[in-house]
């Protein structure tokens, strides 16, 4: 029988069950193609990937890939300079443990696409450039937990092309936010269409 003591104990385990859950890590991968500033390629194609791991109390961690697609299409001489953050955090974080195609993961403020973005992370120096082919990891501490849930993003791709051009690319939105996209419309439709209906 389901009575008031078995009610407070499940209610308390639920508690715990769910302050369990808030505190894991969330693993969140974007995938840049989408052109926001610049025009010398052509936009939504997928030329690079990130996975970002809250590991809650501002710490988090950083897988960047460029795949095969980054080569061809930039150019041999093309590299990752840095990644814009727009979002607003207080205070610059700070960056350690950096593994993979550049010796280090730089913070500074500013500048992205529009001069808006509020910091970025800044791959490698001088000849130590992050190319196509290769990926660099990092951590990042002084985060507060969230700061990457919309996508916020923006990588900068440096000396494309005879002309040196550069790029802004933010990443392209996942097929499930399409379809959240399309799913609310529909319930939005199915509403309006029921209030006729009643009145």
């Amino acid at each position: 029988m389901f009575n008031l003591k078995n009610l407070v104990l499940f209610v308390i385990a639920g508690f715990f069950s769910f302050g369990g859950l808030a505190h894991a890590a969330t693993t969140t991968t974007y995938h840049f193609g989408s052109l926001l500033s610049g025009s010398v390629v052509p936009a939504n194609f997928h030329f690079a990937d990130l996975i970002a791991v809250d590991n809650e109390d501002g710490n988090w961690s950083f897988t960047l890939n460029t795949l095969p697609a980054f080569a061809t299409t930039f150019g041999s001489s093309a590299f990752l300079g840095s990644m814009a953050v727009d979002r607003t955090i207080g205070s610059l974080p700070t960056t350690a443990n950096v593994s993979g195609g550049v010796t280090s993961v730089g913070v500074s403020n500013g500048s992205g696409p529009l001069g808006d973005f509020d910091f970025r992370y800044t791959f490698g120096q001088g000849a130590d450039r992050l190319i196509g082919g290769e990926s660099v990891s990092w951590t990042s501490a002084g985060l507060p937990s969230g700061v990457f849930a919309n996508g916020q993003l923006a990588l900068h791709v440096q000396r494309i092309g005879p002309d040196d051009e550069s790029v802004w690319i933010s990443p392209v939105p996942e097929p499930e936010t399409y379809a959240m996209l399309l799913a609310g419309l529909g319930l939005l439709g199915f509403a309006v269409r029921r209030r006729k209906t009643e009145a």
